[in-house]
């Protein structure tokens, strides 16, 4: 199945971010830009049409990650558009009506990252922390967490734990 949804947040803006992900994503990509795929990685500016019709929904920037070298390790794409309420529902509307293509739950690109082993779950438990912080030592907190440095003094407690409990256990079975 093939997920998008408003990666960006919710309410007028300059710019709109949808993400769209799964094996799906070209199709959308070509049914919606009709220029055929951009270069990987590499932001181009693009018309995006409604499918099937030469009626412009906007102009904005298409970035195309194809898998396995993306967040969620599917093959996926974002559209920077203007942020305005009747294109992004324009968008939603337009990607809903490929085949096998739904809007996304809340969290769900970040767990198909992790069930596709490109985060672990300290990292997508950060991300949510970073997304929801609303102070500074939230935002620090969250970020010690996502670039590791959390995840050492976690193992080095891990290692601990467990040689106390084999100590325990060959304490009960050779007593």
């Amino acid at each position: 199945m093939t997920i998008f949804a408003l990666s960006s947040g919710p309410g007028v803006s300059g710019v709109a971010v949808i993400r769209v992900s799964g094996p799906e994503t070209k199709k959308v990509l070509e049914k919606m830009s009709r220029e055929g795929l951009p270069t990987p990685r590499m932001a181009s500016l693009r018309k995006i049409n409604k499918i099937n019709t030469n009626e412009l929904i906007d102009e904005g920037i298409i970035i195309w990650f194809p898998g396995p070298d993306s967040y969620t390790g599917e093959d996926m794409a974002e559209f920077h558009v203007h942020g305005s309420r009747a294109v992004i529902d324009a968008m939603h509307n337009e990607i809903s009506k490929v085949k096998n293509c739904r809007i996304a739950e809340p969290g769900e690109f970040t767990r198909i990252a992790f069930q596709n082993e490109k985060i672990n779950l300290l990292k997508a438990e950060s991300i949510a922390d970073l997304i929801s912080s609303e102070t500074e030592i939230q935002r620090q907190q969250a970020i010690k967490i996502m670039s590791g440095k959390s995840s050492e003094k976690f193992n080095g407690w891990r290692e601990k734990l467990l040689k106390i409990l084999s100590n325990v256990e060959a304490k009960i079975d050779f007593p």
